[in-house]
């Protein structure tokens, strides 16, 4: 989908727009695939994550174990914060 604006092209409000409305059937997905941020066939979670880890972003005295996404590499895990 080339997002241009002329007179003789329908007009839609972003690319993605764009690849739903004019390439909806499309089997090869392509129009969708060469999104800036294209969608994903297996969604990601929301919420926080099952497990804990160290924040070590955060200065020791104020820092204690958190469960947001992404986890770092490398990072010890717990089942619990305590």
């Amino acid at each position: 989908c080339r997002f241009t604006v002329d007179c003789n092209a329908p007009s839609y409000s972003s690319e993605a727009a764009c690849c739903k409305a004019a390439y909806a059937g499309q089997v090869s997905g392509y129009c969708v695939q060469q999104l800036p941020s294209p969608p994903t066939t297996s969604p990601t979670d929301a919420g926080g994550l099952d497990i804990y880890y160290p924040d070590y972003g955060t200065a020791w005295p104020e820092a204690g174990c958190i469960n947001k996404r992404p986890m770092p590499s490398g990072r010890p895990t717990y089942s619990t914060m305590l």
